[in-house]
């Protein structure tokens, strides 16, 4: 990639860059994929009906298989959440070899 040039005569303390089409995609094509990673890492709660879509399973067997998953946690009477990045390492240990 070639560097992209600065120029400091502005009056203010603004920095003017100059750079190509070629070269704002590979910044911006970078920048989502850093962004996409930092969100995959993320740690999120899902409820029922959003894991069953991860899992492609349905809510209900979710539900029931709710105390044998790894990554189930309940949090109230009736409040049953789910580890984003435990269902991605319990379906990664599923994988066939």
């Amino acid at each position: 990639m070639d560097t992209p040039t600065s120029k400091t005569d502005a009056t203010d303390s603004t920095l003017l860059v100059t750079m190509t089409r070629g070269q704002l995609r590979e910044l911006l094509l970078e920048t989502v994929q850093v962004a996409r990673t930092a969100q995959e890492n993320e740690e999120r709660w899902m409820d029922a009906e959003e894991a069953a879509k991860v899992l492609s399973v349905s809510a209900d067997w979710l539900y029931r298989q709710g105390k044998k998953l790894p990554f189930a946690r309940k949090l109230g009477s009736k409040m049953l959440r789910f580890s984003y990045l435990g269902m991605v390492k319990w379906m990664e240990t599923r994988k066939p070899s």
